[in-house]
């Protein structure tokens, strides 16, 4: 399906930051496609290559965005010494992401996530989705915390809004 919108396209730029009551060695596996099924309710991701969804830059996995369509995503970067994980997703005809982690000390069992954003709508209709999750972010990043809290203290994700 060709997308035959013209013109610019809607750009968001966001970054947040999760506190974690864990030390760096057990809060980055939670940024991973495998470490996200911990804390993301309903995270379910496919993976296409390699199958065995070790993180490991070059993973290719989908995942389903409901009401938009399927994500295909590539982990670009995994450096667990220094905390640090990319990725780049595509939604066709919709929007593409492009997402960094980094996850640092911050005192004794306690680390911190740096989230940054960077995502292109691909149609009028992503136009919108854009411009309401930029203006929702610091709500996706408390949620965020708010379900890495409950795995830690309950083992379990929030259940879906």
């Amino acid at each position: 399906m060709a997308n035959d919108d013209a013109g610019e396209r809607v750009h968001v730029e966001r970054t947040g930051v999760v506190a974690m009551a864990l030390p760096l060695a057990e809060a980055f596996p939670l940024f991973s496609a495998e470490g996200e099924r911990r804390w993301v309710a309903g995270w379910d991701p496919r993976y296409v290559h390699p199958t065995d969804g070790l993180a490991a830059e070059d993973l290719v996995f989908q995942t389903i965005k409901e009401g938009v369509g399927t994500a295909t995503w590539v982990q670009t970067r995994y450096e667990p010494a220094t905390g640090v994980a990319s990725f780049v997703y595509v939604i066709p005809d919709h929007h593409t992401a492009l997402v960094d982690v980094r996850v640092t000390p911050a005192g004794e069992s306690q680390s911190r996530a740096s989230v940054r954003y960077r995502m292109t709508a691909l149609s009028s209709e992503a136009d919108d989705v854009m411009r309401a999750f930029g203006k929702a972010f610091d709500d996706y990043m408390a949620h965020w915390a708010e379900a890495i809290q409950r795995h830690i203290v309950e083992g379990v994700p929030l259940p879906r809004e």
